[in-house]
């Protein structure tokens, strides 16, 4: 672990700064979080992006106090470092500093992590990508299935319940779709999901004996201009579906239909 705080300039009595590997560091305290804390932490986070350490955890193992504008500061710095591809975390928290915070509403913003291993763990995934593929039987059953079983991963990753809400609907609809739709010979429908920090893509993928050109263009159409109507409103339209995600993309071959659906996940 090499340690930063020794030399630095915005060094203050119970400010550290340590980076256990290349794009990590930890930013620790003794004591209280107020507004003579502001610029020293500012300019401990700038040290760490120029230094490329852009996954910072901010240990609260030793702090018993935290103001308002330098929660002000925590969210304003997680801004900072999601741009560039990182992240903010906090650990280590008491419970009654925990549940301080929680009446500022931090809690919305930042999840608590018992220890900086802890949030180094979630950093790893949240740097990286996670590919899940899929293929099911045409049975509307496995829609429940795959629909339960992808809300416990994200649930795992940490993913705030909202858009896990919003990506199960999704694929339920995709599903479902495909269930509906699918070539009566077809045994199997595909789904590829696709997880990183910054998005989630899912794919779903279902097969026909042969789709004729006007009906590749009406699909397309459908697609395109979607209309609520009775199938919509009982849940299965694509409308639904573009008003959850942030980009629908459809791929129609005379024998496959592909519905790439995008999630921004936001800050």
């Amino acid at each position: 672990m090499t340690h930063l705080s020794n030399n630095a300039s915005y060094l203050r009595d119970g400010l550290t700064v340590s980076s256990p590997e290349k794009g990590l560091a930890i930013v620790s305290f003794d004591g209280a979080l107020d507004i003579p804390s502001i610029v020293p932490f500012k300019t401990a986070i700038e040290d760490c992006v120029e230094k490329e350490n852009t996954f910072i955890v901010v240990d609260l193992g030793n702090v018993n106090f935290v103001d308002s504008p330098f929660v002000g500061t925590l969210m304003s710095s997680r801004r900072v470092l999601r741009m560039r591809g990182g992240d903010l975390a906090l650990s280590s928290a008491s419970q009654t500093l925990q549940s301080r915070l929680s009446i500022m509403g931090i809690d919305r913003i930042f999840h608590f992590y018992a220890n900086p291993q802890a949030a180094i763990l979630d950093f790893h995934f949240l740097g990286s990508r996670e590919q899940i593929s899929f293929s099911l039987p045409l049975q509307r059953e496995f829609t429940t299935l795959i629909r339960r079983f992808v809300s416990s991963i994200l649930t795992t990753k940490g993913f705030k319940p909202k858009l896990i809400f919003h990506v199960e609907t999704i694929i339920d609809e995709l599903s479902n779709n495909a269930v509906d739709y699918s070539d009566v010979r077809s045994d199997n429908f595909f789904v590829n999901l696709s997880i990183s920090r910054k998005k989630i893509v899912i794919v779903v993928k279902n097969s026909h004996g042969r789709i004729t050109e006007s009906e590749m263009t009406r699909l397309s159409e459908k697609y395109r201009n979607p209309t609520i109507d009775n199938e919509s409103i009982r849940g299965r339209g694509i409308p639904l579906v573009k008003m959850l995600s942030n980009s629908v993309n459809l791929d129609i071959s005379q024998t496959e239909i592909i519905v790439q659906v995008t999630k921004i996940v936001e800050v």
